[in-house]
């Protein structure tokens, strides 16, 4: 009961805390998501729970998990940079633990000094660190914090900082889930003295199970520093057991994207599920550049 109750008081006070906070924005790459299912379906995940890729969306789908779960992500987003997701969660003290790095890599940019000439090349990264926690509260909710170190690098600099996340599911119907998560609530990032907030997310979702064999997600997220409001849909339908074919269309409903990872457009995918075995490929557009391919590969034991 303690250890509820400390929990709730943990996402209670991130929830209240969101317009504290509101103030560009630094450290992107943690808006780019996860796994390719949840790419597939718009980025509409906050009400879905049972996978290990809910970390990157709302901890509270975390406490769906009945298994240990494995998860590895890789996308190839422009020449150069690529964005990789590692995360393992385990049920553990009446809950889910769960682990996730993220790391966006650009190996090779080209410098230029004041007159346009070449100073040379650099690397540029930013990396995640994730710890979780997770746990039912009724038979029809789950809370879920998530802690989270942030580490961006370019051409020898770099900047640390942190930000928690906070979420909640509930299962209104037995067809029907709701999901509310606030996303990267934390100080500031400085590089060379200069601050830049942290891409500060409200969320909210639904998803609805028809037939028991599609399913379509509804999400809406309010960007509180960037004031721009998001919108997103997906639909996943499930072949048969092992087959899932989806598509998800990314919206906004405030133009002026900040970065590539806002990027809208329709997206599609497809999974398999062998067992305890999973793949999961998703097609996204990804600004000017075209389109990119997330691949992911999940395990549960």
């Amino acid at each position: 009961m303690r250890t509820k109750n400390l929990l709730a008081a943990g996402v209670f006070l991130v929830f209240c805390s969101v317009a504290a906070f509101a103030g560009g924005t630094t450290a992107s790459f943690l808006k780019l998501g996860s796994g390719a299912r949840a790419a597939g379906l718009g980025g509409a995940f906050t009400a879905v729970s049972g996978d290990i890729n809910a970390i990157a969306y709302n901890p509270a789908g975390l406490a769906g998990l009945k298994k240990s779960e494995a998860g590895f992500t890789r996308a190839e987003l422009v020449e150069g940079v690529n964005y990789n997701f590692l995360g393992y969660s385990r049920p553990a003290a009446k809950g889910t633990i769960g682990l996730g790095v993220n790391y966006l890599n650009q190996t090779s940019i080209e410098g230029r000094g004041a007159n346009r000439e070449t100073t040379g090349k650099f690397g540029a990264s930013d990396t995640a660190i994730n710890l979780a926690y997770a746990r039912p509260v009724t038979a029809r909710s789950g809370l879920g914090l998530n802690f989270k170190y942030i580490t961006s690098r370019i051409a020898g600099e770099s900047a640390n900082g942190w930000a928690v996340d906070a979420g909640w599911q509930y299962k209104a119907l037995k067809a029907l889930s709701l999901g509310f998560a606030v996303q990267n609530l934390g100080p500031t990032m400085k590089f060379l003295d200069e601050g830049s907030s942290l891409p500060l997310t409200a969320r909210a979702g639904a998803g609805y199970m028809l037939l028991d064999n599609v399913l379509f997600l509804f999400d809406v997220s309010r960007q509180v520093n960037e004031k721009r409001t998001v919108f997103s849909f997906g639909s996943e339908y499930a072949v048969f057991g092992s087959l899932f074919m989806r598509a998800g269309y990314l919206g906004e409903a405030a133009a002026g994207g900040s970065s590539l990872a806002d990027t809208g457009g329709f997206k599609a995918g497809f999974g398999f599920r062998l067992k305890r075995l999973n793949l999961d490929y998703a097609v996204t557009a990804f600004g000017d550049v075209g389109k990119t391919h997330r691949l992911s590969l999940g395990a549960k034991f």
